[in-house]
Parts: structure tokens; C-alpha cells; sequence
């Protein structure tokens, strides 16, 4: 089994914030990723899909009790550590528990931080035996199926010593895909070149990947080795290379069929044995069709697809990267930050990420310098990204006006109607069709309705948790 997260995973549910801030300090010296909750719903939604080692739960929760979570956790997960942490002793309740294998272990509030740490990093070890990862993927964060799929096809694409494609939207991390092909094949302790193909014009790029002999051309002073010689024995990544002039790709299709290249200026040849690991943010089969990328390039550097989800496509793992940022950055900047409140969670989770992680890790460094405390809430985020969200939408599909969504509910003299059958419903109800209107008209996104609004994302979230 592929490890596909930096840390194990520890899940903790409290309602109240005070518990979880401790609980999370308490365990700052284990190497371990603590991702908190003070609403049972959201803690439940998000261990579905995200694999914990250990869910330490309150016993006492409005709504959901603690024996129910671990129930669930049981459910899903039986190979996870479940704790009761409780400062109440209902007996019966936890017997019960224990009877039915939910609850592991019951610990008592006050609890001892030495007894939290054992019970962790005695779960880590259990949780190794099992599970005796082949390989950990450590800089890149993932729980969801399609990220699961992902690392595999890494640890295949790895021991094959043939051309490999990363297909992904801009930010999504193809570099750090093309490293880890590196980082797992036989040519891990050679060179790792990266190339980004747009960064050069066409003369330039010509002679950084294949060199040039003094006096090739205007500004040739001297011989110089090109990144195919450079990368012998190693890996070469060549970032957004569909935007390669196409003399150039010609001559790309020829070191990869004849495994040898000539430096500009030389007549004798050398000989190429790399792996050559190239992506491109748009798709590459489109820049076939509109021949600007040669196919016969394309076959050859396609053998081996590799395809990186979109942020917006994967789910939970939004907070599982969120919070390596936070914890990064809030060191980095020397901060009090442990999380994220359970509005601020909702926020990234119902965000649509344009920018991918890249723009993940941009939001969360610029909160971590620009605020102060223990927790992000959804202010500290929609304050940074609430211009770039309403920026989203192409003109023809801005959102409607706030008078557009309420002319439904809305009757011809004014006063306020839900149908056309005269009855006059409360002020929360209309308010409540508005909002969701909204939020229907933004897709869903919460900033952008509430900008349409004209007011706070974290009002939105308030009146919808009263629902």
C-alpha cells in the first residue's frame, strides 16, 4: 500500500474550540497531521473519505454523540484507533461502547498529554506494521480516489525506462510528479533537470537543451554543454513543452527515436540516454488538432499518461493541504495558528481553486502573514480572495443582480410574496430563498453570492447553520 499523505492522520471532534487548540499543541511533538472539528456532521463527512489513524471524540456533542462518531469511524475505518475523551462518566454509555468494540479507550478530561502521545505514536507503529509502505510520496498530499490512482500509476510509470506525459490544469503540481517518477526509478541519484519550454525563445531554448559550439552564433563565446548532456543518466523534465517551436520539436522527435543528439555548431553526435518527463497545462491532443504540436511528437512523449486532478476534484484533500500550509507557514512566520474554524473548512471546501494548489498555498501564506490567533476563520480567507472570486465568471455568464434573484419572490406593489397565490410568507423564509438562490446562481460558490448580496460569506454560513 502507497502512503499518499506526508503524515498520519489524527481526527479530533469537541465542540468546544479551547479543547481541540490544547489537544492539537499537545500533540505538535509527534509527527502527525491533527486536522479538528467541532461539528460531529463535518468531522463524519470528512473522515469518509480521509483514512485517520487514531478519531479522539468528546462524548458529550449537541446533536451527535461521541460513542455515534467512533460508531461511524468503526464503520468505515476498523483498523483505526477510537478514543472517548470525556470529563463526564456515564457509565453505562461507555460500557456499552466498549462492549461493542467502538470505544478502544476512554480518557478523562483532565488528560495527561504523555497518555495522548503513547496512545499516537503507538497507532503509527501499528498502523507501519500493517501497512509497510513500498514508497511515501512526502511532498505531495492526497487521500482521494483520484490521487490514490495517481500514486499508483507513479509507482508503475517509475520502472519503466519510457517517455512519461503529466496532464494537469496550471498549479495542480506537475513538477513535483515529474520528481517523484525521478525520485522512484533507477536514476534517482543522477541529475533532475526541470525545463519550463515557455520561459525561452526559440533560439535560446534550442541552445540550452542541446548546446552550442563557440562561434555557432552571434554572442557563442565559448563551448557550451546543453541539458541533454547535463541530465545523462538522470531525469529531464520539460515543462509546458507544447509551446516548443516546431524546427524544434523535430528535433526532439529525433533524439527520442534515435536516442542521440548533434550541439548546434558540431557535426558529431552524442549519444541521449535519459528519461524524459514532459507536461503541458493545456491538453495536448487539442494542440494536435489545431497543429501546433507535431503528433508524431506526441506519440512518442505520451506513452506513459499520468493525469493530476483538479483541487476542485478532490475533495477533502483540500484541508489535508490547507493545513500542511498553515502548519508551514505559521512556523515559518512564527505564528500561533493550529486550524481552521469549521466555517473557514467549508469556505475551502465549497471554493472552486482556478489556481489549483499553487493558489491554495498563496491564500494561506498571505492569512498566516496578515493575521493573528489560533484558528483561520472564513473573514480571514474571504478578505484575500473575494475580488479574485467575483473575477471568475467570463461576462456572459457574471452572475444575475441581487433584484433579478429576489424578482420571484418579490410582489408587483412591493410587498414581499413567495408565489403568485397572494399569501405573504415570514421575512426568514424570503431571506432564506434569496440566499440560496443566490448560491444556485454561483454554482454553489459561497463568496460570489454573498458578494451578489452584499454581504459577509460568514453570514451566509451563520443562517444556513440555523437552517
Amino acid at each position: 500500500m502507497i502512503t499518499n499523505s506526508e503524515l498520519p492522520l489524527v481526527v479530533v471532534v469537541d465542540d468546544e474550540s479551547e479543547i481541540l487548540a490544547a489537544i492539537k499543541r499537545s500533540l505538535m511533538r509527534v509527527d502527525v497531521c491533527v486536522e479538528t472539528f467541532n461539528s460531529p456532521r463535518l468531522a463524519i463527512e470528512f473522515i469518509t473519505s480521509n483514512e485517520p489513524i487514531v478519531v479522539i471524540s468528546d462524548q458529550r456533542m449537541p446533536d451527535i454523540t461521541g460513542q455515534e462518531v467512533l460508531t461511524k469511524v468503526k464503520d468505515i475505518w476498523p483498523n483505526c484507533r477510537r478514543i472517548m475523551l470525556s470529563a463526564y462518566r456515564d457509565f453505562d454509555e461507555i460500557a456499552d461502547g466498549f462492549n461493542q468494540a467502538v470505544i478502544e479507550k476512554f480518557i478523562a478530561k483532565p488528560w495527561k498529554n504523555a497518555e495522548l502521545i503513547f496512545i499516537v505514536e503507538d497507532a503509527i507503529k501499528q498502523t507501519q506494521e500493517i501497512e509497510k509502505p513500498e514508497r511515501q510520496f512526502n511532498e505531495i498530499v492526497g487521500q482521494c480516489p483520484p490521487m490514490q490512482t495517481l500514486f499508483s500509476d507513479i509507482s508503475n510509470a517509475a520502472g519503466a525506462n519510457v517517455p512519461i506525459f503529466i496532464h494537469g490544469e496550471t498549479g495542480t503540481g506537475k513538477e513535483l510528479v515529474a520528481r517523484a517518477c525521478h525520485q522512484y526509478s533507477h536514476r534517482a541519484d543522477n541529475e533532475f533537470i526541470a525545463v519550463n519550454c515557455a520561459n525561452f525563445s526559440e533560439t535560446l531554448i534550442e541552445s540550452q537543451l542541446f548546446g552550442h559550439k563557440k562561434g555557432a552564433f552571434t554572442g557563442a563565446t565559448s563551448d557550451q554543454a546543453g541539458i541533454l548532456k547535463q541530465c545523462q543518466g538522470g531525469t529531464l523534465f520539460l515543462d509546458e513543452v507544447t509551446t516548443l517551436p516546431m524546427p524544434l520539436q523535430a528535433k526532439l522527435l529525433r533524439v527520442l527515436q534515435e536516442r542521440e543528439f548533434t550541439p548546434i555548431g558540431e557535426t558529431k553526435t552524442y549519444s541521449f540516454d535519459a528519461q524524459i518527463v514532459s507536461a503541458s497545462s493545456v491538453r495536448l491532443v487539442d494542440a494536435v488538432r489545431q497543429g501546433e504540436f507535431r503528433q508524431d511528437l506526441y506519440y512518442r512523449l505520451n506513452v506513459i499518461p499520468l493525469q493530476i486532478p483538479a483541487l476542485r476534484e478532490r475533495g477533502h484533500d483540500v484541508l489535508l493541504i490547507a493545513q500542511k500550509y498553515l502548519a508551514q507557514y505559521s512556523q515559518e512566520q512564527n505564528k500561533s495558528f493550529v486550524d481552521f474554524d469549521d466555517n473557514a473548512k467549508q469556505f475551502l471546501l465549497n471554493y472552486s481553486w482556478p489556481g489549483n494548489v499553487r493558489q491554495l498555498e498563496n491564500l494561506i501564506h498571505s492569512v498566516v502573514i496578515m493575521n493573528q490567533g489560533q484558528y483561520i476563520n472564513v473573514d480571514m480567507l474571504s478578505r484575500l480572495v473575494e475580488q479574485e472570486m467575483l473575477g471568475e465568471l467570463p461576462a456572459q455568464t457574471q452572475a444575475p443582480s441581487v433584484s433579478a434573484i429576489l424578482e420571484p419572490v418579490s410582489a408587483p406593489n412591493g410587498a414581499v410574496n413567495s408565489d403568485t397565490s397572494g399569501e405573504v410568507k415570514p421575512l426568514a423564509e424570503i431571506e432564506k430563498q434569496a440566499i440560496l438562490a443566490a448560491i444556485e446562481s454561483c454554482q454553489g460558490n459561497i463568496s460570489q453570492a454573498a458578494a451578489l448580496l452584499d454581504v459577509n460569506p460568514s453570514t451566509i454560513y451563520r443562517k444556513m447553520q440555523k437552517w
